[in-house]
């Protein structure tokens, strides 16, 4: 995962494939190119420009975003010259996308828990465990899946015994058995796990499409879950014909690609085919 991405903590769910999703991938991935490599990707510049121009010309589309939406395309055009301007209209502009995605309640949320100073004091607990790796589910923390309930027990073991060796290293031994240093690890055990759910480590809502999946619940609510991964491009492929043979009357076939973020082989529609698709059935509805 980039760590330049910049994502809503939680998204309302008419923003999973909305305008707004499509622009914050695309916006992520001009941020994750200027801070890696200085400058755009040619090859995607034109279909990213387009997509631009689209929300521009749309009258939904909200007149503060359009107008930050097109300062990052002058910029963008400008050249290299500009990078460092383009930079920050590209913040800016994430920054404004994820306050209009948002799920009002999250904001609400974490104005209530406001760390107060919280973030620095256990910013190395947290890239500690922005690193840690599950042996047992060979996956990492930022991977699990919480709402299984023996991996969420495994995820809070771990959790709280690197917040006690972080509390240990800087508070020492000689606190370890007074209430001070057992209030510590609890504060430091329930802002990692709050920090996991709702900021850092929420990388399925940061990733919509790609590591992970919508999945509707019996009572209505939406929820995420990862996708299924396979080791190979031959695992994938035989799971797509599967998947066809179970399902023959889907209109749109599916294929196998790679994730950015576990490194395995997803399998999904081919969003390219399905426009396609659905442009050609417009065109015909209107030639009817």
């Amino acid at each position: 995962m980039c760590s330049t991405a910049i994502r809503p903590a939680f998204v309302k769910a008419e923003n999973f494939d909305s305008q707004f999703s499509t622009l914050s991938f695309m916006l992520n991935r001009w941020l994750k190119m200027l801070t890696n490599y200085g400058h755009l990707d040619e090859r995607s510049i034109n279909d990213d420009f387009t997509t631009i121009s689209e929300a521009l010309c749309d009258n939904d589309f909200p007149k503060q975003l359009k107008t930050i939406l097109s300062k990052c395309r002058d910029y963008a055009v400008a050249g290299e010259d500009f990078i460092d301007g383009l930079k920050y209209t590209v913040k800016k502009m994430l920054n404004a996308l994820c306050r209009h995605m948002e799920e009002p309640t999250i904001r609400k949320i974490r104005k209530l828990r406001a760390d107060q100073g919280m973030t620095e004091r256990y910013a190395p607990l947290s890239r500690r465990l922005s690193r840690e790796k599950i042996r047992r589910i060979n996956k990492e923390i930022m991977y699990a899946d919480m709402e299984d309930a023996g991996t969420s027990r495994l995820v809070r073991r771990i959790v709280e015994k690197r917040a006690a060796q972080a509390v240990h290293q800087s508070m020492g031994s000689l606190d370890k058995n007074t209430n001070r240093y057992r209030q510590s690890v609890r504060r430091a055990t329930s802002f990692s796990l709050y920090h996991r759910t709702f900021a850092e480590y929420d990388a399925q809502l940061r990733a919509p499409g790609t590591h992970w999946k919508v999945v509707k619940q019996k009572n209505g609510k939406r929820v995420l879950r990862s996708k299924t991964a396979y080791d190979s491009y031959e695992e994938a492929m035989d799971a797509c014909d599967q998947y066809m043979l179970c399902n023959p009357d889907d209109l749109y076939a599916m294929t196998p690609y790679k994730c950015e973020y576990c490194g395995k082989w997803h399998i999904g529609h081919d969003r390219s085919k399905i426009k396609a698709v659905e442009a050609e059935q417009s065109y015909s509805d209107l030639a009817v």
